[in-house]
């Protein structure tokens, strides 16, 4: 949403964490269409949903410096000479024309708390929310 509308550019560690909400989405909506409900396949959305909250707790930690950052928050150089002046031409090329979000910078806010914050409170809902509903109602 920020990135389209306030046009900031996301981290590595925030697309990660939105290939873990498709991956739910997806898995949700092939439940739903096909009918075929099962623990099993509510077990593994749960285990996928926290996953995701696992990671937001990381990011959470990497924009709070708590620990470093990984290696993928620093942004992609293709090195195509070996000439030092070569390199850095290449370099100021590159840094100019590609959008880096850091991991360990927070990018927005909603009401006060980081985005990274409310994605890990979404994960922890969505994997509380179903666990309770497939282990605690009865099967007809």
């Amino acid at each position: 949403m920020a990135e389209y509308l306030f046009d900031i550019a996301p981290c590595s560690l925030c697309y990660y964490q939105r290939y873990i909400m498709m991956t739910i989405l997806t898995l949700s909506l092939g439940i739903v269409i096909s009918g075929y409900d099962k623990k099993v396949f509510t077990a593994l959305l749960c285990v996928i949903a926290f996953g995701g909250a696992v990671l937001c707790g990381f990011h959470i930690g990497v924009e709070q410096k708590w620990w470093a950052m990984p290696q993928s928050c620093i942004g992609k150089v293709e090195l195509t000479s070996t000439d030092p002046t070569e390199i850095l031409k290449s370099l100021s090329s590159q840094m100019k024309n590609q959008k880096v979000s850091r991991c360990d910078k927070i990018n927005w806010y909603l009401f006060g708390i980081p985005a990274s914050w409310w994605t890990c409170l979404a994960f922890t809902f969505a994997t509380i929310t179903m666990a309770l509903r497939e282990w605690t109602t009865r099967k007809k």
